[in-house]
């Protein structure tokens, strides 16, 4: 599995882009190619949508290394996925027995004003994942309405973005 980090972003926001996001995926959501998820009720609800956050990174883990051979993923770059709904941050590393699990990653820079020295960040909504792992959202729908936005240097955005969409398509050829 793909670390979990267990941090906050300066006055607790989690990501520049997560309000973008947001948009994006109440309008896929209004639009029928989202499918509003249900909100945890009762005291255990915030851990409950923890785990469903937590479920939903070990399942885009499991999705790109069941699409993507060993020498792909380590050209990878590290890369952090931020999921809005419960602040919830996981960290990919790359290795040759896939992504490390185990790794304690540096907060991510989301601020630089230099964007080329800012983490590799790919923001998006459970709801949007979901959807997408049902294949009722496609990677390329969700790249353009910003229901996943990725937040790189040129190279990466272009490496981060091509993976989520072999990802999509070498699934459909395993069908």
């Amino acid at each position: 599995m793909c670390a979990i980090c267990n941090f906050k972003i300066e006055f607790g926001v989690g990501h520049p882009s997560a309000l973008t996001v947001a948009v994006a995926t109440r309008e896929a959501i209004e639009a029928g190619r989202v499918e509003q998820m249900e909100e945890a009720q009762g005291p255990l609800a915030a851990a409950r949508a923890r785990m469903s956050a937590i479920d939903a990174l070990n399942l885009l883990q499991a999705r790109i290394e069941a699409t993507h051979t060993p020498e792909q993923i380590l050209a990878l770059p590290d890369f952090y996925v931020f999921l809005i709904e419960t602040d919830t941050w996981g960290f990919f590393h790359a290795t040759v027995d896939g992504f490390d699990p185990d790794i304690v990653p540096d907060i991510p820079d989301v601020t630089n004003p230099d964007a080329a020295l800012r983490s590799n960040v790919i923001v998006a909504s459970e709801a949007g994942l979901r959807s997408f792992f049902d294949g009722s959202l496609s990677a390329d729908l969700a790249l353009r309405e910003s229901v996943f936005l990725v937040e790189a240097p040129e190279d990466a955005r272009a490496g981060l973005e091509h993976m989520l969409l072999h990802s999509e398509a070498a699934l459909a050829d395993m069908r």
